[in-house]
Order: structure tokens, then sequence, then C-alpha cells
């Protein structure tokens, strides 16, 4: 075995990684994003669901989780510190009574509702500095990235 590092194989540079560059452009949003959520006392992940139940309603976990973009044993551990807290509701689905869904209570909507204006402003300054028409395509170009490049059966 030897420590030449000839002899591993080559690596794009990680400034032209695009994983890396997704995880630092990350990382810069939620530096500004975190004081907000701090100061409303929920986590990123949480402030996810709340958003992702409000914009589509009741859902159920395996739905919640993908919407999210979190790991379905994620959101369920994720969920019961919300409903301890009253910020989310596990019902039991009309359809499937097997099957329970979650929603988001009173106090989860007048959270969301107090910290939007601050989260819009801070996307919104975001797109500032970047450029609106940028931001615009950023976004649109991940959509179709996603979309096209996603895993076979997404």
């Amino acid at each position: 075995m030897t420590d030449d590092i000839a002899d591993l194989p080559r690596l794009a540079p990680t400034t032209q990684s695009l994983p890396i560059a997704l995880i630092r452009a990350r990382e810069t949003l939620l530096r500004e994003l975190r004081p907000m959520l701090a100061e409303a006392g929920v986590s990123e992940p949480q402030w996810r669901i709340l958003r992702v139940l409000i914009e589509s309603g009741p859902c159920s976990v395996q739905g919640l989780a993908e919407a999210a973009c979190l790991q379905s044993t994620s959101v369920s551990r994720i969920l019961q510190s919300m409903v301890e807290r009253g910020l989310v509701e596990r019902v039991q689905d009309r359809e499937n009574r097997r099957r329970q869904v979650v929603t988001v209570s009173e106090e989860g909507r007048a959270l969301v509702a107090r910290y939007t204006p601050v989260s819009r402003a801070i996307t919104d300054g975001f797109a500032s500095r970047f450029g609106a028409e940028r931001y615009t395509q950023l976004v649109a170009l991940l959509d179709a990235f996603i979309s096209d490049c996603g895993a076979p059966g997404d």
C-alpha cells in the first residue's frame, strides 16, 4: 500500500464539485436563517415540515418526508416533539383508518405567520444580492436537474 496521491483516481477539484457546491450554498442560506429559526424555537427540519403542511395540507408521514426532503424515520421523531409542542397534530386518515395524517395546528400556523415575513426578507435579500433574475433561473435550473436526473422511479 502506498500513500502516493498519484495512485488515486483523479477527482474534480472540490471547488468544481456539484455536491459540495450545493452544500456550501445551503449553508450560506441557513447561516442567515438560523437566527430566525432559533428565535422561533424550531429547527430547520421542523420549519420545513410546517411549511409543507401549510402549503400542501394534511400529509402522511411518508408524503411529508418526501416533500420536506427528510428521512421518514427522522420525520417520525421530529413530529413527536412537534406534537408535544402543539405545532402539529396527528389524526386518523378518513379513508384508511390504519394510517395517520399530520396536520398543522393553529399554534403552528401562528408561528409560521409570525416568522414568514422575516424568512421572506432573508430570501429576498439573497435574490437582491444575487440578482432576482439569476436567483429565479437558479431555482428553475435546480428543479430541472432534479426532474431530469432524479432516481429511476421518482
